[in-house]
């Protein structure tokens, strides 16, 4: 489709909206729900600073007009962290984090590795695992949040296993360094994987991510 006739297309959605909603909504909810549209074809189409920019202006017009709606969504979304927490660890001891704002950097300096779960509206994570010094040979990271820019680096001598979702976004992985990195953007990106030598391997992590909106990266190193 040319640009042209998407614009075109776009405009006569959004036309449609109005008159479809505009009895039931208000004016700044219908907004809302075009500049959602716009954002999620941009996504699609791998705009994904226009479609960021444009989820984010409707997200926070459709969040001033229904204030209670993101109460709920915060709501549902603490607790479907709890339920999957205890399902990811397998009942085994944990941290736990829950914060508003999560801003996570463990890529410059040596640092401790330790079972976690952490859930945040916002998040902002950077780990480095060639850097980590692990607390136990079997790691579980577990990631919940609303919206998420995350990163993870982990060299090929550990035995992986992923668990990956995010709504709207994008997730960047390879599943073996020396290629590039495969992209799977849009709407629900899902990544499951098991490396070859998650059985053998002395050190295990998996690592588990749930967000509603995000970009995810997830690079393997020699």
């Amino acid at each position: 489709m040319t640009r042209k006739r998407e614009a075109a297309a776009v405009v006569l959605i959004s036309i449609g909206l109005l008159i479809l909603l505009e009895p039931f909504v208000g004016f700044f909810t219908i907004v809302a729900l075009v500049l959602l549209l716009i954002g999620v074809l941009g996504l699609r189409r791998g705009r994904m600073r226009q479609g960021y920019i444009c989820l984010a202006s409707g997200i926070g017009l459709l969040l001033l007009d229904h204030i209670m709606l993101l109460f709920g969504i915060v709501l549902i979304s603490l607790g479907w962290f709890y339920i999957r927490a205890n399902k990811a660890h397998h009942g085994h001891k944990h941290r736990t984090q829950q914060n508003f704002v999560r801003t996570s950097q463990h890529n410059r300096d040596p640092w401790m590795l330790q079972s976690t779960s952490s859930w945040h509206v916002i998040g902002d994570i950077d780990y480095d695992l060639s850097l980590a010094i692990a607390d136990e040979s079997d790691t579980v990271l577990y990631f919940h949040g609303i919206i998420g820019d995350l990163d993870f680096t982990i060299p090929e001598e550990y035995g992986v296993e992923i668990e990956a979702n995010v709504l709207f976004g994008q997730i960047g992985f390879n599943s073996d360094y020396r290629t590039g990195t495969q992209r799977r953007q849009g709407i629900w990106n899902r990544v499951e994987w098991q490396s070859p030598n998650y059985g053998t391997s002395v050190q295990r992590v998996k690592l588990v991510v749930f967000y509603v909106a995000g970009d995810l990266n997830i690079r393997l190193s020699a």
